[in-house]
């Protein structure tokens, strides 16, 4: 490794280099056609849905659970930070004679002035701080019709393990490494995770490096009413059932304006 000279360039999702490696190498982040089919009985139920809503995919990626909501008749916008995930989405939906409205954007940056009577993030709901859900969830207030509804999967802080740090040195082509660190800080409640790219020839190396924030489940709470959600359901993941904060590692929230 003594050729590992050069500066490493940022780049995060939504850039060329970072998206092309995940889409060819952490594509089991995007669910099947299978797996959406199997738990789509329990969003229709928990969000009450018919045909008149219409409904934003926040954190779409390539699109998975907007063409399903399109397949069973849902009017569905779907919106993502990367161009590159956007062009698969399009490029999917196309050859399967779907027609879904695919829009650029960051759901934490984002003013949401269109307004939707559901906002649905599944797998995609981030936040660095406090501060920061209190803000989205205001937005997202803000966004929804009346009776319009949120739904989004969080960890359950209070239980949820740590995990050991996870590197996986991998050489994907003759001299061009990835490594990947992710590990978990039980004290703070944060997930962080590193990315980089090394390449020993054209000496072209990238890094990213992102956290994410886990509340505990009355801190999440807090943070709804803050925003303006007075009813609100903490769901098991992904089934129908109470949430159970001394038994379960992951639910689903559904708030309603």
């Amino acid at each position: 490794m003594s050729n590992l000279s050069g500066e490493f360039s940022r780049t995060d999702f939504g850039h060329e280099v970072y998206d092309r490696w995940y889409l060819e190498h952490a594509g089991y982040n995007f669910e099947t056609r299978e797996f959406i089919e199997k738990h789509f009985p329990f969003y229709e139920k928990v969000l009450e849905l018919s045909k008149s809503d219409k409904i934003l995919e926040a954190g779409c990626g390539i699109g998975s659970y907007s063409r399903e909501f399109t397949r069973h008749g849902y009017h569905v916008v779907g919106m993502d930070l990367s161009p590159n995930f956007l062009s698969e989405a399009r490029k999917i939906t196309q050859h399967e004679n779907l027609k879904i409205e695919f829009i650029l954007g960051d759901y934490n940056e984002m003013s949401f002035q269109e307004k939707y009577s559901v906002i649905f993030f599944e797998g995609s709901f981030f936040y660095r701080s406090k501060e920061d859900l209190v803000s989205l969830l205001k937005r997202i207030h803000k966004a929804l019709t009346p009776n319009g509804r949120v739904y989004f999967v969080h960890r359950n802080r209070s239980i949820w393990k740590p995990r050991n740090p996870m590197i996986d040195l991998s050489e994907t082509k003759k001299n061009v490494f990835i490594l990947q660190k992710s590990e978990y800080d039980e004290a703070e409640g944060v997930e962080r995770c590193t990315w980089l790219k090394i390449d020993l020839e054209t000496r072209k190396h990238y890094w990213c490096d992102y956290s994410n924030k886990h509340l505990l489940p009355d801190e999440l709470k807090n943070c709804l009413v803050a925003a303006g959600f007075m009813d609100f359901h903490f769901y098991k993941k992904r089934r129908l059932g109470d949430f159970d904060p001394l038994n379960d590692s992951d639910f689903s929230v559904v708030a309603k304006k």
